[in-house]
């Protein structure tokens, strides 16, 4: 059950063109420790790994600093929306990005002589994060395995082989992988402008990279560096074969090759890491050629010759979560061959499901422990992916973490913090520089991991004004702290330590109370009542206006409900975004609730002013079809032509839909106007599918769920390695893991829905997908699923509960009888 296979593989070819529906390394197995990774081809005679570390970016020439004029511009946009001039434009500024996320080194193991081979399979062990290939080579048996050690922080790779064989390891060309050096629309990319070498030491093969030189880049000195130690009972030596003219930032005229011969054992033992002082970028060829060391090829030569080969791969943390499904896992049928079926098959195969579900697991723990995930995962086998493999924080961080607490990922959780601590410093900077706030946070759409600044903005993308994000991000440690209570939680990172003076953290007073204080103060402070709605609802400025009146309320401006804009309005630019509503009530209750858990002096007074504004901010509006607006503005039409659906924040991530009926009846119609009114094109992109189902699943619409992942199943979007594309036609050919992590959110909301005085048994799930079993589910209020079994013939459900120190708890059950609750109480 705990494994992917396949009896496929897709040969990883140097310079080759390939198509974007079908790239070779899309294919290739993952695994990962949630700092370093590995994707591996398998392919039998000729085997790719491509190092991994999440923080690999390249530098650019893009600006590493706010715009300095966005903070005057603020009047200005704040009065074209008032005047709904939706011409004003950011006076034409060009977006600019963050550093791109790039791959390390990549290893081609080859074995020699051309072998007949038989009887190939490969599969990833899901308990232990092994990837693993088995094959016949002239009918000698072959087998390889590959992890990522979390103890030692290495790459191990195992090859025995029955009989003696001889094989080749060299490095690849930075070149001779996918478009390096072209960005989008075929702009020069900055890897360009890179210079490397490779060697070999020993029994050891690796790389050394400086980056490209940008002025005003943190990167400007760095670089990385990748090495590989070699052990085997065979015979090695070192030869070389000429440079390949194409590898143009290559300074070597050679390049390495260990060949060994007569072996039946070998073993790889990879490290990569970065550094912002590799020296100059002009020394670096002089360096190189003068057989000078740099202290980076050093550390990671030191730490490839401490490795403890013996080490053994060890149980993950999903190995708690079990989900059976009646008519599930029966069979070993391969990945592809269960895909194929399941074209043929007009309903969703529950062992599919399964196996998805586990692979979503999977992905999500490998990528766990150090930050969040990456557009992409942990895993980039190419240069220049599209949106630059980023975090992007306007929807796919946190559909990709959204079954993080619920499948009781613990290191998931602690590495999710890491992340939000490390952008904190430069979202209290775009908070004072685009709005002029004190102790208050805005987030960017985007980090790339090492700076969050907000330089990503334009008139088509104006995220300077996306004012809900901070809540976003908030949820998920909030729910942490529901999930596990009081945490402490410890760093070796060096930057954060420096950062914040400590290792050391409480997840509560030292996470979440300060960011959620800062939180709240950009919603205090975003309220201006020179700009606010009348009582019969009408948007108005009133200069030098200082208080509001009674049935008053401030406008929410600027605004903008990613990524749509008004019917028949030109510009993104808006007021009073649902999101933002939903948002700012979400932050104000957080807040409330943290005062009168904390008791701090004067907290009865900050809690009146906390409500006061609360009632001072504007609240949903609906349309003429009884759904919520987009933006609740009588001045603005509805745009349902569009894939995502900001707007249905108060049903996920926040909660506001469950005791409010008619909130959550205009949810529901906001998705069907939705559906009716956007197909086509923009409907291939997998995140709106997954992001609408998460929603549906909160207002436990389980026929619109099932449909949703009825319709995934059916399309090209799953690899042989059951991993994600972005589109589920392909059509981009971008590795993309919100379908694989958003699926485990999505089936664990549709077997339960929790807050901290419910528990709710099968909210959304649909009989069609048949009786089942889980076990392992966390809730938010502090209560582990133990074991649920549901018969939908019966309809009876049987749930077995860990109530831990929680107090009692509602458990309710809508679809089926609840015929017994077991209860275990744990010291």
């Amino acid at each position: 059950m705990y494994s992917s296979f396949s009896k496929k593989f897709s040969q990883i070819k140097p310079y080759d063109d390939y198509n974007v529906t079908d790239v070779p390394w899309h294919e290739a197995m993952v695994a990962g420790n949630g700092r370093l990774g590995v994707l591996e081809s398998c392919a039998p005679i000729e085997d790719s790994l491509i190092y991994q570390n999440v923080e690999f970016v390249m530098p650019s020439e893009e600006p590493r600093h706010v715009p300095y004029d966005v903070t005057a511009q603020l009047d200005e946009a704040r009065q074209s929306v008032i005047n709904f001039d939706d011409t004003w434009n950011i006076h034409d500024r060009k977006r600019t990005n963050m550093y791109c996320y790039h791959p390390g080194h990549m290893i081609r193991l080859t074995l020699e002589g051309e072998p007949d081979i038989s009887g190939y399979r490969r599969w990833t062990d899901y308990k232990t994060g092994t990837i693993n290939t088995t094959f016949k080579s002239d009918g000698a048996s072959v087998s390889k395995s590959t992890y990522v050690s979390r103890k030692q922080n290495v790459i191990i790779t195992k090859i025995i082989s029955e009989k003696s064989v001889n094989m080749s390891i060299s490095i690849d060309d930075f070149e001779s992988m996918p478009k390096f050096g072209v960005q989008k629309n075929n702009i020069p990319a900055p890897e360009r402008n890179m210079l490397y070498s490779r060697f070999v030491r020993g029994n050891i093969i690796g790389t050394v990279v400086h980056y490209p030189e940008y002025e005003g880049s943190e990167l400007a000195k760095g670089g990385f560096a990748g090495v590989t130690r070699i052990l085997t009972d065979g015979d090695m030596r070192v030869s070389s074969k000429p440079k390949d003219s194409r590898a143009y930032t290559c300074i070597d005229e050679t390049a390495p090759v260990i060949n060994i011969s007569h072996a039946e054992s070998i073993t790889l033992i990879t490290y990569t890491d970065w550094t912002d002082d590799l020296g100059e970028y002009c020394e670096f060829r002089y360096r190189v050629n003068g057989k000078d060391t740099f202290a980076l090829v050093d550390k990671c030569i030191n730490k490839v010759n401490s490795v403890d080969i013996t080490e053994e791969p060890v149980s993950l943390e999903h190995k708690n979560i079990e989900l059976k499904l009646d008519g599930g896992y029966f069979c070993e049928s391969a990945n592809e061959e269960l895909l194929h079926l399941q074209k043929n098959e007009y309903d969703i195969m529950p062992h599919l499901l399964e196996k998805l579900y586990y692979n979503g697991l999977y992905g999500m723990q490998a990528c766990a422990g150090t930050t969040a995930p990456r557009l992409s995962g942990l895993w980039v086998g190419e240069w220049n992916l599209l949106w630059r493999s980023a975090y992007t924080m306007d929807a796919n961080v946190n559909i990709q973490v959204s079954g993080m607490n619920g499948s009781g990922l613990y290191e998931a959780g602690v590495g999710y913090m890491w992340f939000i601590l490390r952008q904190i410093p430069d979202w209290v900077n775009n908070a004072a520089m685009v709005y002029g706030m004190k102790d208050a946070v805005l987030i960017p759409v985007n980090t790339d991991g090492h700076r969050a600044m907000m330089v990503e903005y334009d008139i088509n993308y104006p995220f300077q004004y996306w004012n809900a994000g901070a809540g976003w991000l908030l949820i998920p440690i909030y729910e942490f702290l529901q999930t596990y209570g009081d945490a402490v939680i410890t760093t070796d990172d060096v930057a954060l330590i420096k950062m914040y003076g400590k290792d050391t953290f409480d997840v509560r007073k030292d996470v979440y109370e300060p960011l959620l204080k800062k939180t709240y103060n950009f919603w205090k402070q975003i309220g201006n009542p020179e700009y606010y709605t009348d009582t019969d609802g009408n948007a108005r400025y009133e200069k030098g206006k200082c208080s509001l009146n009674e049935s008053e309320h401030y406008l929410i401006i600027p605004s903008f409900s990613p990524e749509n804009k008004p019917f028949g309005y030109h510009s993104a630019i808006t007021a009073n975004a649902a999101m933002d509503i939903s948002a700012a009530k979400d932050v104000i209750n957080m807040y409330t609730e943290m005062l009168n858990y904390t008791k701090v002096d004067g907290y009865e007074q900050a809690v009146s002013e906390a409500e006061a504004l609360l009632r001072m901010l504007p609240d949903f509006m609906y349309d003429e079809s009884g759904a919520v607006k987009e933006w609740s503005m009588k001045e603005y039409g509805e745009n349902n032509a569009h894939r995502h659906i900001s707007h249905l924040y108060p049903a996920w991530p926040a909660l506001q839909t469950q005791h409010d009926s008619k909130l959550a009846a205009a949810c529901r119609q906001a998705i069907i106007n939705r559906n009716h009114e956007n197909k086509g094109k923009d409907d291939t992109a997998s995140h709106g599918w997954i992001h609408k189902a998460l929603v549906e699943a909160r207002l436990k619409n389980a026929d619109a769920v099932y449909d949703t992942l009825n319709l995934l199943v059916h399309s090209d979007i799953f690899y042989t390695t059951l991993f994600t594309d972005h589109n589920t036609d392909r059509s981009k050919g971008v590795f993309c893991t919100d379908t694989a992590f958003g699926l485990v959110g999505i089936i664990n909301e549709m077997l339960v829905y929790s807050d901290e005085h419910t528990i709710e048994l099968l909210p959304a799930w649909s009989d069609k997908l048949g009786s089942g079993m889980v076990k392992g589910l966390r809730t938010r209020c502090g209560i582990t699923i133990d074991e649920l079994k549901w018969d939908v013939d019966k309809k009876k459900v049987y749930v077995s509960l860990d109530w831990g120190n929680a107090d009692e708890i509602n458990i309710v059950c809508g679809k089926y009888e609840i015929e017994k609750i077991g209860h275990e109480v744990k010291a």
